[in-house]
């Protein structure tokens, strides 16, 4: 099967006619006399279905009208949006203070592009039992991957939203009868579909390409089944206590299903974090378990990186500057300064934990106004608006946090670089899924089977991932021990609390799109953004988060009142 990233440029002109959407905001006018009917009918077509299906996957990412992209990011303690108006209605202040309505475009968007996806799968679902002259090998290989991205997309709707419609099959046309199936139902057909994509010599077991595998089947079902049981656990979100399984159960199906992946496929941490989101290591590197891929071949980049990035001031123009920098960004999304003090909390001097010095820097990028080229670089303590007196992790102070940089998906070792790609086209991938978050998955699997107290095997896990974090000695290859990092210690069965896990995930995870989930799923959004709002006067700072309804997103209206299904078709309690 040729790779995902060059059959992009092939499929974009012939998908738009094999593949017809779920509901009229996505109907595409048709280019040719094709349809699916008499377009699916052997392998080949019916495997450029399924590159149909990942590239669908893309438009979750990009940066436009009405973009999704903000919403699993924004409104938690590690991420914010600056601006100096608090009502501001920019959609990345709408999302970050929770004031979202039902009727706010990125929302309905998140909705129709995760529902885009699903058609085209069903549409490879429902083809491939026809198809005559394919091989079963293909054929199973086919709908492996169709249901992978269908369980996938739904259980990034069921997390959003809850209850939502189950459609499992392709449908022409969508005549709004169809109402919101319950949230154990939806959880019952993602488990199938992956259940099915992880049966062995489906998928395969090699890691490569952006296609999906047997190891990210079974990573996803394992994050799907610790979802449902600490979202159950906690009780926070509504539907998850109509799940029929008890949670230890699901605990331990968790549990299970990541200890083969630990145990069983070839995925491991890089010796060096920073080298797993450097572009040259995309798709070829030991930790990557599932990656979306993007390409510098416009028009199959993206800006998302680009919203986050070192600060930058003084660049000229829409030529230069920041847009060609290869750390500089359009820094739209501000890390908290409150986020700085998870990575204190572990390593008070601030000098081991390699993870804070390429996730944040405490710098500022002045560029040439004339030239767009950079200049210098500074420390952002005595820049304007903040003091020499200033803490990094002051969260009143609204300058701080204006300078406070996001650099994880920077280009190249230094500031001074230029990229050779436009900022709105960076071929970044999203690393979907990896394995230091299945270590990280297992060590919560492990604490919730015995009372909250980890045993030796998650104690083992989660002190990999503190140990990569600490870096290798001048050789480049040794790893520094414990004791060369004094105060930044491995965990004990006594130091590792849930909490510390959840700032451990925090600290190794920030910015990959998981942190709003988590803190959903264990019912913690309160407690951990509680530090916005300690400064009432900190309008970009503050948000307005209300446990009786921002668990889960407004349905669109939208769908509400086009529905004819009207007692199917609910809006979320308090919308």
């Amino acid at each position: 099967m040729k790779t995902i990233k060059l059959s992009f440029i092939l499929l974009s002109f012939v998908l738009s006619w094999t593949l017809t959407s779920c509901s009229d905001f996505l109907t595409e006018e048709p280019k040719s006399q094709y349809t699916a009917q008499n377009y699916f009918i052997n392998g080949p077509s019916l495997k450029a279905g399924v590159v149909g299906a990942y590239q669908a996957t893309i438009d979750l990412f990009v940066v436009n009208t009405n973009t999704p992209l903000f919403l699993p990011l924004l409104g938690t303690d590690e991420m914010g949006f600056y601006f100096s108006t608090a009502n501001s209605t920019n959609v990345r202040n709408v999302v970050d203070k929770y004031a979202y309505t039902s009727t706010e475009g990125c929302i309905q968007e998140l909705w129709a592009r995760y529902y885009k996806v699903i058609e085209r799968c069903n549409v490879v679902i429902d083809f491939a039992p026809e198809i005559s002259n394919i091989t079963d090998h293909d054929r199973n290989l086919c709908l492996a991957e169709a249901k992978f991205l269908r369980a996938w997309s739904y259980f990034q709707l069921v997390q959003f939203f809850g209850d939502v419609p189950k459609i499992t099959s392709r449908t022409t046309s969508f005549n709004y009868t169809i109402g919101r199936s319950p949230l154990n139902e939806i959880y019952s057909l993602i488990i199938e579909d992956l259940k099915y994509a992880s049966t062995e010599g489906y998928l395969s077991a090699e890691v490569k390409d952006g296609h999906a595998n047997y190891w990210a089947a079974k990573t996803l079902l394992g994050k799907v089944y610790l979802t449902m049981a600490s979202a159950k656990k906690s009780g926070k979100v509504a539907g998850y206590s109509y799940i029929a399984e008890p949670v230890d159960t699901l605990y331990q199906w968790a549990y299970n299903e990541l200890e083969d992946v630990m145990q069983e496929s070839d995925r491991d941490l890089m010796p060096v974090y920073g080298d797993l989101f450097r572009i040259e290591n995309k798709n070829k590197n030991t930790e990557s378990i599932w990656e979306i891929q993007f390409s510098p071949i416009e028009p199959y980049g993206t800006q998302w990186s680009k919203e986050m990035g070192l600060i930058s001031s003084g660049y000229g123009g829409t030529v230069g500057g920041w847009r060609y920098n290869a750390w500089a960004g359009q820094c739209q999304l501000k890390g908290l300064p409150s986020f700085r003090a998870y990575y204190a909390e572990r390593d008070p001097t601030m000098k081991y934990d390699q993870r804070k010095r390429w996730n944040l820097m405490d710098s500022l990028v002045t560029f040439d106004k004339n030239t767009g080229k950079p200049v210098k670089c500074q420390h952002i303590i005595g820049t304007a608006g903040v003091s020499a007196s200033s803490s990094l992790f002051d969260n009143g102070n609204s300058n701080l946090f204006n300078k406070t940089s996001i650099t994880k998906y920077r280009w190249g070792n230094s500031w001074k670089e230029e990229m050779p790609f436009i900022y709105s086209n960076c071929p970044n991938n999203i690393i979907a899924l990896r394995y230091a978050d299945v270590l990280l998955m297992f060590a919560e699997a492990d604490m919730a089977l015995n009372n909250g107290v980890v045993t030796s095997r998650g104690l083992a896990a989660v002190n990999q991932v503190v140990q990569r974090a600490r870096g290798l000695k001048a050789d480049n290859v040794t790893p520094l021990t414990e004791a060369e990092t004094p105060g930044f210690n491995d965990y004990t069965a006594e130091t590792l609390t849930f909490d510390q896990l959840m700032k451990e995930r925090s600290r190794e995870l920030c910015f990959e799109f998981w942190r709003r989930h988590d803190l959903i799923r264990t019912g913690t959004v309160e407690a951990y953004t509680a530090i916005r709002n300690l400064d009432t006067n900190t309008n970009s700072i503050k948000i307005y988060f209300d446990p009786e309804k921002n668990y889960l997103l407004p349905v669109p209206q939208y769908e509400i009142d086009n529905s004819r299904n009207k007692a199917g078709m609910y809006q979320n309690p308090n919308y």
